[in-house]
């Protein structure tokens, strides 16, 4: 199949995966140890270079990349297209009961930094190469697969292609936190309206929903701790994430309302507000808006970042375990 009908396929995946309820937003992973020992699946070690073809959508062919790794003797892998922003680690594998020897991976599959949707992937060596299946959440995709090995060159090529990130994404201890962003580009209606945020009003912006964070685990800035579990016991706790201008600073507001345009705060629902480090940066501007999450080493500490042309918004936080 040529790459342009490929895209065309692609580009018909996205939009019939974009009307199934319950897609989400989605940046680089690291494979991270699952509960599989090594030893067990150490001929897949390696990267893979899968293919699938979708029955239901006329036979249309899609690329998948999986990098299978030891992890300090626990397997690890990320999965990922040329479509998505950046490799997302699988966070379980296990060993295929219903074929020996195979492999039964829990992952999610990102379309374009847009949105997500949960998948099933079981694949089982064939000679040199991979055979298996992959299932996605509501029904659409289910198909066979087949693999082969690829280069690390290959796969370099393909990460040059990437579209932006439009979603931070930080795992500590098997627990993520996630911020989904919008794509607010310099030069828009959205930047005009960032450049005169006036004293004591907040950003808002009108081509896409708020910011969204999700976090596995609390998360402590200075004084104020932003909880998890502030919808339900055992799901993350989930906020919309607002600046406001405060002088010649910004500060950031955390909002128990998570799903809501970006034009649509409801003060009465503002659960902290935190002051951010200010800096201007030199050099190109960056273009897109842009939120990073780092852990900072091995320890307890994050840094949050924000950046938009030569402004950059910054704040350290605690990871509660």
């Amino acid at each position: 199949m040529s790459k342009s009908v490929l895209s065309t396929c692609t580009a018909a995946l996205i939009t019939a995966l974009a009307l199934i309820p319950g897609l989400t937003p989605a940046h680089a992973e690291d494979p991270v140890a699952t509960l599989l020992d090594t030893s067990e699946a150490e001929s897949y070690i390696g990267l893979w270079k899968l293919f699938v073809t979708v029955e239901a959508l006329g036979g249309m062919e899609m690329e998948l990349f999986l990098n299978v790794a030891d992890v300090e003797g626990k397997i690890g892998a990320t999965l990922d297209t040329a479509d998505q922003p950046e490799p997302l680690a699988i966070m379980s594998i296990l060993a295929d009961e219903e074929n020996e020897g195979g492999l039964n991976m829990n992952s999610v599959l990102n379309f374009r930094g847009t949105f997500s949707i949960d998948i099933n992937l079981r694949v089982q060596r064939d000679g040199e190469g991979l055979t298996g299946r992959i299932r996605a959440s509501g029904g659409l995709l289910d198909a066979e697969i087949t693999g082969e090995r690829m280069s690390a060159d290959e796969l370099d090529s393909v990460q040059g292609q990437r579209p932006a990130p439009t979603e931070a994404r930080m795992i500590v201890n098997g627990k993520r936190v996630r911020i989904a962003f919008a794509d607010l580009e310099m030069g828009e209606t959205d930047w005009d309206a960032f450049q005169n945020v006036e004293d004591g009003d907040v950003f808002k912006f009108t081509t896409s929903r708020a910011t969204k964070i999700y976090t596995d685990m609390d998360l402590k800035f200075g004084d104020t701790v932003i909880k998890k579990e502030n919808m339900a016991p055992d799901y993350p706790g989930v906020y919309s994430l607002w600046l406001r201008k405060v002088g010649d600073g910004w500060n950031l507001i955390f909002n128990d309302q998570s799903d809501i345009w970006g034009s649509r705060r409801l003060a009465e629902h503002d659960v902290a507000e935190i002051p951010l480090t200010v800096n201007t940066t030199s050099g190109d501007p960056q273009q897109k808006f842009l939120i990073t999450l780092v852990q900072e080493g091995d320890t307890d500490a994050a840094a949050l970042t924000m950046a938009w042309g030569n402004l950059q918004l910054s704040a350290q936080c605690g990871l509660i375990q």
